[in-house]
């Protein structure tokens, strides 16, 4: 992400949705991909009495997939709809605050959650 030349502005800032950090953030805590999940078969078999005659035990292993939070994917999935949908044209000359005071609830909401979750980033300039 190089050239920000041609983004919107919003209150004087430029602004990107960082998809690493949606990523990172919906995540399961603890979710090892690499990890192997053993799946054991126990198979009984008897005879004509119910006697044991033997028994067979079968083991699979797969890798884990990656797993994700889904309430916090929803979340943040209607976060950022919210944002996007929002058509309103907005008086953002005096800064980000100013512009946000005139937006309903929902946009308040979504867009204070994804710069929160570091999902809302402000491009910073280059040096």
């Amino acid at each position: 992400m190089k050239n920000f030349k041609n983004m919107i502005e919003f209150g004087g800032i430029l602004y990107f949705l960082d998809v690493d950090a949606l990523e990172q953030n919906i995540i399961l805590k603890g979710n090892n991909p690499k990890e192997l999940i053993v799946d054991t078969t126990t198979t009984t078999y008897y005879d004509a009495n119910g006697k044991v005659t033997h028994s067979e035990k079968i083991e699979s292993s797969t890798e884990r997939g990656r797993e994700i939070d889904a309430t916090k994917y929803d979340i943040l999935r209607v976060c950022v709809e919210v944002l996007i949908d929002y058509n309103e044209e907005s008086d953002d000359t005096l800064g980000a605050d100013r512009a946000l005071e005139k937006t309903p609830l929902s946009y308040k909401l979504a867009f204070n959650t994804l710069l929160a979750y570091g999902i809302l980033k402000e491009v910073e300039e280059e040096k």
